[in-house]
């Protein structure tokens, strides 16, 4: 008969268990992918980046994956995999923050986003390649980023905000024969190690097709997207500089009460701010973000540090006309850049950047929309990413 105790101890377990399902980094490890199709005697490759959407490559349709369309780095993941299993190679994946040891001399090639590449021993690197996977800027320049940011905003407004996107240190840049980027050359100046870059063409989640506008009635309405570490972002200070500018429409969409601190700021910028209008987390792949966005002319990004600005790419796809900070890592080709980093000097670009863009001609807002559009059907799409990460196989292979 249970006692008391016994029940006592089996939900003392049940906790501990659920402590250490909640406190410990998530991990998770797949060995094999491919094996049974190309044997045992087939190329072998190691992935160490986000792997939630590779039990679904596995199982035939990464597209089943519940996360697949809220980041881009799901579907690449999944392309990465399919890619090198055409290629001859079975994968071994872990999950960025896995702790399992690597069995290094297994390998062929090594792909690594999570720093592991600066622990493998010097006498295994002869007749491997490694990739180190840059998916950021640089970990202390966004680390320095943020914490400057959040400096700035004190002497601005007389509250601190907690820092959200504080990176550990990765040195696999230093280890790497190769090092792929999302970005632009911003990033290369702060990876000071010869590894050969290449850049990768980063995709978006959602590619509808371009609808011209009325610009009447969009050239004075504008869309901020974002994700967590709003400060880092940039949020604040478009919102600031929108603030300035009432005779002007800002919708924002993102997650802003995940954090307190932060949102006990925006609220009040809110109430008091008619034309800022908060919409919370957005579907980008609904009828009434598409419709949203068919009301809007541009998108106004301001982070202190990025790997590629995803969010960026995809509102280009909806002809939306990016103003953003060098340091916001999109294409040049395709935004106006802010290149200070000071956030005064930021805040009055902007507002000069936003008044010239929505003076313009009606003919030429149609456009630069249309080029912003053209820009992202060409460069950022998951073909146009599973192009790019095929010239880095190309290349590796060939040596060059």
């Amino acid at each position: 008969m249970p006692t008391i105790k016994g029940a006592r101890y089996r939900l003392s377990e049940l906790l501990k268990k659920a402590a250490d399902v909640t406190f410990r980094p998530p991990g998770g490890e797949i060995h094999d992918i491919g094996l049974d199709r190309l044997g045992p005697k087939a190329k072998r490759a190691f992935i160490k980046y986000s792997i939630y959407s590779i039990p679904y490559y596995i199982k035939g349709d990464p597209m089943q994956c519940p996360q697949i369309n809220e980041h881009t780095m799901y579907w690449e993941s999944a392309e990465m995999v399919r890619q090198l299993n055409e290629r001859g190679y079975v994968v071994d994946y872990h999950h960025v923050h896995s702790r399992v040891p690597i069995d290094w001399e297994k390998y062929d090639l090594i792909i690594d986003e999570g720093g592991s590449l600066i622990n493998m021993p010097a006498h295994l690197r002869a007749g491997r390649t490694t990739v180190f996977y840059a998916s950021s800027n640089y970990w202390l320049f966004q680390n320095m980023a943020e914490l400057k940011r959040i400096e700035d905003f004190h002497r601005r407004h007389g509250l601190f905000i907690s820092p959200e996107r504080q990176a550990p240190p990765n040195y696999a840049n230093e280890a790497a024969d190769y090092m792929t980027y999302l970005g632009t050359d911003f990033q290369l100046r702060l990876f000071d190690r010869p590894a050969l870059k290449h850049q990768l063409n980063i995709s978006a989640v959602y590619e509808p097709d371009y609808q011209r506008r009325n610009m009447d009635e969009a050239r004075t309405k504008f869309v901020w997207l974002g994700s967590g570490g709003l400060l880092l972002k940039g949020l604040d200070l478009v919102v600031e500089a929108f603030a300035q500018m009432p005779e002007l429409t800002l919708y924002i969409g993102g997650h802003a009460e995940r954090e307190p601190r932060f949102w006990s700021w925006l609220q009040p910028m809110l109430a008091k701010h008619p034309n800022l209008k908060y919409m919370g987390w957005v579907d980008v792949g609904s009828r009434k973000f598409a419709d949203l966005a068919q009301q809007c002319i541009g998108t106004v990004y301001l982070s202190g540090s990025e790997g590629g600005g995803g969010a960026v790419v995809q509102l280009a796809h909806f002809g939306l006309i990016p103003i953003t900070t060098e340091t916001s890592t999109v294409r040049e080709e395709l935004t106006t850049v802010i290149r200070s980093q000071e956030p005064s000097e930021i805040i009055a670009q902007t507002i000069k950047a936003v008044r010239e863009l929505v003076a313009l001609p009606e003919a030429d807002l149609h456009a630069r929309s249309e080029a912003a559009f053209a820009f992202a059907r060409e460069h950022h799409t998951r073909t146009a990413y599973a192009r790019s990460f095929a010239a880095l196989l190309d290349r590796i292979e060939q040596g060059r």
